[in-house]
């Protein structure tokens, strides 16, 4: 009987077989598609060098993008603001200009090393969004304190130049 249990359950086992190797090509962007890679291609020491300080630090480093909190405390709680870079794949550049002028933000027109794109601001953030096909990056900075720092439109365009530079 135990003989039998055995053969069947490597019966069912053959019958599955192995898992198969992913298609190389699978896991590739389609082609045209915008792909930046790890935090947009800017390093920590960069972010630091952009801010001009060292109070930001990583604390989410993900496929779609990465958060870089400021060391600013409320009381016992961190502010939860920071510098971040995010890959809006499948994003319309028009719905994010919207969100942004929807959050009261002072929206400017640009354009980076042949990328459209805009930048939104208010007093306490700025942030940069490019067109990437049919994606978008951005790069945006909040502070409850921005005159602890470089002008805050400086930062999200060395961050963002520095990402164009390498992924256009």
């Amino acid at each position: 009987m135990r003989r039998l249990v055995l053969l069947l359950f490597a019966g069912v086992l053959a019958a599955c077989g192995a898992p198969s190797e992913p298609d190389a090509t699978s896991a590739q962007p389609p082609p045209g598609a915008f792909h930046s890679g790890e935090c947009n291609l800017v390093t920590d020491d960069e972010v630091e060098a952009a801010a001009g300080t060292a109070i930001f630090r990583k604390v989410l480093d993900g496929s779609a993008g990465c958060f870089w909190q400021e060391d600013t405390m409320l009381g016992s709680v961190g502010a939860g603001m920071g510098i971040s870079t995010w890959w809006y794949r499948g994003s319309d550049l028009d719905l994010e200009r919207q969100l942004e002028h929807d959050a009261g933000r002072t929206i400017t027109e640009l354009e980076m090393s042949g990328n459209q794109g805009f930048q939104a601001q208010d007093v306490n953030a700025c942030s940069i969004y490019i067109d990437k096909g049919d994606d978008v990056i951005a790069w945006s900075i909040q502070t409850l304190n921005p005159a602890s720092l470089p002008d805050l439109c400086s930062i999200t365009a060395k961050l963002a130049q520095l990402s164009q530079d390498r992924v256009n």
